[in-house]
């Protein structure tokens, strides 16, 4: 395959469907095949166990943990989100393995510095940071730089902030990565994220993924996961779903591939963490990118759309997104 979407690693299991046995989410390449084909992948609106009775499922896909991180900055950070006329956004920046690669035998130390041209900056989550490998945030005094140590091998670290703009409609605001050792500093102009996630290749197969939207009391917020393919028509997915400050509330189970007319196209079923139907996702990919609708039993709600990564030679991979209402200022 050289177009793949949302799903997860090859040596997952199988685990037995909880659905009805009319609208079980496909698990095999023949049910894959056959599910593509129909509307919204053939998926139902009916409530589920949580995690699709599947823990073992999602466990074994390898979704990097993340946890909340008790910021020095943040009373002073909100203070500045209250202020009139100031723009904030929540920004997703993973860094690492871009599908987790279990071969990788090189650790890469991404320890350094975040920082932005003026505003400010708290941060909501960790993603990963193992305490194992000395992984950490460093003692924080000025909130715009966020200093912390950081080491990857086979998969990803990352963080949730919130990032305060006190001049919107200025010069643009940036946010620079610097190592430690004063190297390679990588610069990016946050109105580059209005379209969508970008990826930065930081080479010997790491990458940088940097995703933002407003802050906004829509309904909205991040997801990520792992995907498998099944064959050459198709295959499936998990992932977990986040709100805006990157606090996971729910998941997704899902099936993608090629339709006998040429087009390709995802299908998932979105729940929250007590099992309760939050939606239908679909859509199309390719070339990295997805892009797709939120149906809800009320009809369309809302859009989504991300990047996903194909390992060089498992048959699998990793995607990264976002969602939001259609009432969101961004989507």
């Amino acid at each position: 395959m050289t177009k793949l979407s949302l799903a997860l690693l090859v040596a997952l299991p199988t685990i037995a469907c909880v659905d009805s046995a009319d609208n079980a989410i496909p698990e095999t390449s023949e049910e894959v095949t056959s599910a593509i084909e129909k509307e919204n992948g053939g998926l139902s609106m009916d409530d589920e166990a949580p995690t699709f009775g599947a823990d073992a499922l999602f466990q074994s896909a390898g979704i990097e943990a993340d946890a909340t991180e008790a910021d020095a900055m943040s009373p002073e950070v909100s203070v500045m989100e209250a202020q009139p006329g100031v723009r904030a956004r929540n920004v997703l920046v993973l860094w690492g393995r871009m599908p987790v690669d279990p071969n990788a035998a090189d650790v890469r130390d991404w320890s350094g510095r975040l920082e932005l041209n003026r505003g400010g900056m708290m941060i909501r989550r960790r993603i990963a940071f193992e305490l194992a490998t000395g992984d950490r945030i460093m003692p924080r005094t000025d909130r715009a730089i966020i200093d912390f140590v950081s080491h990857t091998r086979p998969a990803a670290d990352g963080l949730v902030l919130t990032v305060v703009d006190p001049a919107p409609g200025t010069s643009p605001l940036t946010l620079t990565y610097t190592p430690a050792d004063g190297s390679g500093a990588r610069v990016l102009e946050l109105r580059e994220l209005a379209d969508g996630p970008v990826v930065v290749d930081a080479g010997n197969g790491d990458r940088i993924v940097l995703s933002a939207r407003d802050r906004d009391p829509c309904d909205h917020g991040l997801m990520r996961g792992r995907w498998q393919s099944l064959s050459e028509r198709g295959g499936v997915y998990v992932g977990v779903v986040a709100d805006e400050d990157g606090a996971p509330i729910g998941h997704v189970r899902g099936i993608w591939g090629k339709r006998r007319n040429g087009e390709e196209v995802f299908f998932g079923k979105y729940i929250d963490r007590d099992g309760h139907f939050r939606g239908i996702l679909a859509g199309h990919y390719g070339e990295g990118r997805f892009e797709g609708r939120w149906i809800t039993r009320a009809g369309e709600h809302g859009l989504l759309h991300g990047v996903y990564f194909q390992h060089p030679t498992l048959r699998g991979g990793a995607f990264a997104g976002r969602w939001g209402e259609t009432s969101c200022r961004a989507n």
